[in-house]
């Protein structure tokens, strides 16, 4: 009976000491859609007038959103590509 004990605590040891190579996976590429360049809005030349200064800055708003949630949704994907290495 201490004989099969002592040879089954040698063989979990020596499993134990056996190497495993990393099968390293290649992460998928960002859509492209993510990492396309976001528009800059055209100023409109000569003077600025209060209308057009309001429309510019909302479109400089709109195109800082746009950036936001491209940086979000790259946010999200790092977070799942981690959490699915673990």
């Amino acid at each position: 009976m201490m004989s099969a004990l002592s040879a089954l605590f040698l063989l979990m040891q020596i499993v134990g000491c056996g190497t495993t190579q990393p099968a390293w996976v290649p992460a998928p590429p960002l859509p492209a859609s993510l990492t396309a360049e976001t528009p800059q809005p055209a100023i409109p030349p000569g003077r600025l007038r209060w209308g057009q200064s309001l429309d510019l800055n909302l479109s400089l708003l709109a195109a800082l959103g746009q950036c936001n949630r491209d940086k979000a949704d790259i946010r999200d994907i790092e977070i799942q590509r981690q959490t699915s290495q673990k």
